[in-house]
C-alpha cells in the first residue's frame, strides 16, 4: 500500500517516512484482523483489560469519586502504554514467526518503561492544556455581558471546535506512531513524537481516514456497551503496528 520513499532527512528531530497511499489504512485493518485470527487468545486478553478499565472509568464518574477517577488516571499512564506495547510486541512476535508470549511482552514493556512514562507524560500535558483552553473559553463567554448573550452559544460552539480540531489533531498526530516507535527502534519520548507528528503531516490524506476509521471502531465500542472492545481494541493495536512499519523508514 506504499508508495516512493521520502526523501531522508538529515535532522536528528524525527526518523523519515514513507508516503502513503490514502486506501492504506484499510490494509493495516487487515492486517490487524490477520494477527488477531493468528493470536485469539492473548488478544481476548487484552481486549477484556480495556474494556474493565473502562467499565471502571464510567462506573467511577457516574459515583462522581473524583479522588478515585484521577487515581485511575494516573494508574493509566502507567498500564496503559504497558498494554498498548503488549499488543506490539504481540504483532513484531508474529512478524518474525515467534509465538506471542506474555513473559515477552511483559519484558518489553519494562525496559521500555522509563520512555514509556516519558511519552504518558507530554501527552497529558497536552491533554490538560486543552482542557485549560476550553475553560477559558468557556469563562470569556459566561462574562461576555448581557448584550452578547444573544452570541454566546454560537461563539462557544465556535470555540470549543476550533480547539478540539486543533488539539485533537496534535494528540492524534504524537501519538499515531510514537509508542511503535519506541518499541521498535528504543527512541526516546521526543523523537518518537516528532517522528509521529512528521509522518502525520506528511500524509495527511491517509491518517484522516485512519483518524475516522478509528472514531468509527471506538463509537461501535462505546454502541455495544464496551463489550466490542474486546475485539476492536487487539484488532486496533495490531493495525497502528502494521502502519507504523509501512510508514515509518527504521
Amino acid at each position: 500500500m506504499n508508495s516512493s520513499d521520502s526523501d531522508k532527512n538529515d535532522s536528528p528531530l524525527y526518523a523519515p517516512c514513507r508516503d502513503l497511499m490514502i486506501d492504506a489504512p484499510f490494509g493495516w485493518l487487515q492486517k490487524g484482523w490477520q494477527d488477531f485470527r493468528r493470536a485469539p487468545w492473548h488478544s481476548l486478553i487484552y481486549g477484556a483489560i480495556f474494556a474493565v478499565i473502562g467499565w471502571l472509568l464510567i462506573y467511577l464518574s457516574w459515583t462522581s469519586e473524583s479522588y478515585l477517577l484521577v487515581a485511575l488516571f494516573i494508574c493509566l499512564l502507567v498500564v496503559g502504554p504497558a498494554l498498548a506495547f503488549g499488543l506490539y510486541d504481540i504483532s513484531q512476535q508474529l512478524e518474525q514467526n515467534h509465538n506471542p508470549s506474555f513473559r515477552h511482552e511483559r519484558s518489553k514493556a519494562l525496559h521500555e518503561m522509563g520512555h514509556e512514562l516519558m511519552l504518558a507524560l507530554l501527552l497529558s500535558l497536552m491533554f490538560m492544556f486543552l482542557l485549560i483552553l476550553i475553560s477559558i473559553v468557556i469563562n470569556v463567554v459566561t462574562i461576555s455581558g448581557q448584550s452578547a448573550a444573544s452570541a454566546a452559544v454560537p461563539l462557544s460552539n465556535t470555540g470549543f471546535l476550533v480547539i478540539a480540531v486543533i488539539f485533537g489533531g496534535l494528540l492524534f498526530g504524537a501519538s499515531s506512531f510514537a509508542l511503535p516507535m519506541i518499541l521498535d527502534q528504543d527512541a526516546d519520548a521526543m523523537t518518537a513524537i516528532t517522528t509521529s507528528l512528521h509522518a502525520v503531516w506528511a500524509n495527511k490524506s491517509a491518517l484522516a481516514l485512519w483518524a475516522m476509521l478509528v472514531l468509527a471502531l471506538t463509537a461501535v465500542g462505546f454502541a455495544t456497551a464496551l463489550i466490542g472492545f474486546v475485539l476492536i481494541v487487539p484488532v486496533l493495536g495490531y493495525s497502528t503496528w502494521h502502519a507504523y512499519r509501512e510508514t515509518i523508514i527504521s
